[in-house]
């Protein structure tokens, strides 16, 4: 049974998009130094072992020799050629309570050098160090150490050296659960060299260029539209719960969103495209939006609404509308402050024929859930939350709040005035899958096409202007479901207009 609005989806994704935050590890559970060696680690002054002085986690840790020697190369272990990502290095590690003087871990990496033919090094650069807190004699207290990654290195091929110093006595240190952000990039067939074709991901978040939307913005990396990529359109009728004349121009929104996300696959905000082209009403309606099912909280920001001094709504410091349950947009509390009217005897504005018809212009709201990689209050949202199904379009009638018109089928917002229900032509039930459908027939009081249609004229019924619509309805949805196409039969163009 096809539903009373159209859902004609362009492919997108539906769920999570291709992501990753890699990670290179190693905790020593191999019990075999030469199994790390042939996944082209590297290591000297370090075995894997299982003695209880140095056991950090698991059946086994790295344990250093004794630490008397400030050189970076006395104790060391080294991870493969890898790509890295944003993030940091993490790793537990302790001593094992002998006597020493100081001891301290650096954190290093070593860039690519083609012109090193035999292993690629370049120079090390030490870019942090951990410490041992003194006194180092009896100290055994496991520590966990967290380096962040310097930005210049991130995307590029690099290799992490880790170094333990120290002076006098004889403490060794034990490392577990090292991690690395980043890609594997060494070629164990070719002397562990980097491997030849690595593509690159030049903001260093883990998407390679080729496939980020985004390559030089860490913070964003894909676009994920709906319901499709080219405007589609609403149409409302405004005289809810009346059936009015029923020729759906009262108001005429084309819209585009999309969901741009990040890496993680977390939503850092979401895009709404809006060209309001028709207001054929003598109402001064608004047009709002609610993420059914999104929790207010995790907004950080609103940009791009536009709402008059003394407007009927009330707003919260993040820009969405107060005492909503959900996440609730209002992108114009009056359609004049989008589509001004022109005056010269028109009723509403673009429906007349013969003019004048003002001017299209794009709104672009932004519905911002994470700012510079941190996200809101309320936690992240992922690409799986807003889609289609929880969006939720809606027209507040002639600045009255709580009269809101919404596709059949949808749910009012926590402002309805529930007392509407079921009144004049209206069938609705509150909770009922039947919300805003007629007594007549099912008709509803809202359309989206997810496609870009011409509207009505003043003037004329719905369909006067599609002629399959009415058959559409009165058959739930069975026959004609293209009834909006350009198709024989379909339309009477004298009845259309089609102001872009």
């Amino acid at each position: 049974m096809k539903k009373l609005f159209i859902i004609l989806f362009a492919s997108f994704f539906s769920g999570a998009a291709s992501f990753a935050q890699n990670f290179l590890t190693a905790d020593a559970e191999e019990g075999n130094r030469d199994v790390y060696f042939a996944k082209c680690w590297s290591m000297g002054g370090i075995s894997v072992s299982n003695n209880s002085s140095t056991l950090i986690d698991g059946s086994f840790s790295f344990r250093t020799n004794q630490l008397t020697n400030k050189s970076n190369t006395a104790a060391w272990i080294t991870s493969p050629w890898m790509l890295l990502e944003a993030g940091s290095i993490t790793f537990k590690t302790r001593l094992d309570g002998e006597a020493g003087g100081n001891r301290d871990i650096l954190i290093q990496y070593i860039p690519y050098d083609a012109n090193e033919t035999d292993h690629g090094h370049g120079a090390a650069v030490e870019f942090d160090k951990f410490d041992f807190p003194n006194p180092i004699n009896k100290q055994t207290t496991i520590h966990e150490v967290s380096i962040k990654i310097p930005e210049e290195i991130i995307g590029t091929p690099h290799k992490i050296f880790i170094s333990f110093v120290g002076s006098g006595g004889s403490a060794r240190a034990g490392l577990d659960n090292l991690k690395i952000p980043g890609k594997y990039s060494a070629d164990p067939s070719n002397a562990c060299k980097p491997l030849e074709e690595t593509q690159p991901d030049s903001d260093g978040d883990g998407v390679i260029d080729e496939e980020d939307d985004y390559p030089n913005d860490k913070y964003r990396a894909y676009n994920n539209y709906f319901p499709a990529k080219d405007f589609s359109t609403l149409m409302f009728e405004d005289l809810w719960p009346s059936l009015g004349d029923y020729d759906f121009n009262d108001l005429v929104v084309d819209y585009s969103i999309n969901r741009v996300t990040d890496a993680k696959g977390e939503i850092v905000e979401v895009i709404v495209d809006l060209r309001t082209r028709a207001a054929g009403a003598g109402y001064r309606n608004g047009f709002g939006i609610e993420f059914t099912g999104i929790d207010p909280s995790k907004v950080i920001e609103v940009e791009g609404t536009k709402i008059k001094g003394g407007s009927i709504h009330k707003f919260d410091e993040n820009g969405l509308e107060s005492e909503t349950k959900y996440v609730t947009v209002i992108a114009y509390d009056d359609v004049y402050n989008v589509l001004p009217h022109l005056g010269q005897g028109t009723t509403g504005v673009n429906t007349t024929p013969g003019g004048p018809f003002q001017e299209i212009n794009l709104q672009q709201i932004v519905i911002r859930f994470k700012k510079d990689g941190e996200v809101g209050k309320g936690g992240p949202v992922y690409l799986t939350e807003i889609g289609y199904d929880n969006f939720n379009p809606f027209l507040i009638a002639n600045q009255k709040r709580g009269y809101e018109i919404h596709l059949p089928g949808k749910q009012p917002t926590a402002l309805v005035d529930k007392s509407l229900f079921g009144t004049a032509d209206d069938s609705s039930s509150e909770g009922a899958k039947s919300m805003y459908r007629s007594k007549n027939g099912n008709l509803p009081w809202a359309l989206d096409v997810t496609e870009n249609i011409p509207y009505l004229k003043e003037g004329y019924n719905f369909n006067k202007g599609y002629v399959k619509f009415t058959e559409w309805v009165k058959s739930n949805g069975s026959q004609y479901e293209d009834w909006y196409l350009d198709k024989s039969g379909y339309r009477n163009s004298e009845a259309l207009l089609n102001i872009k």
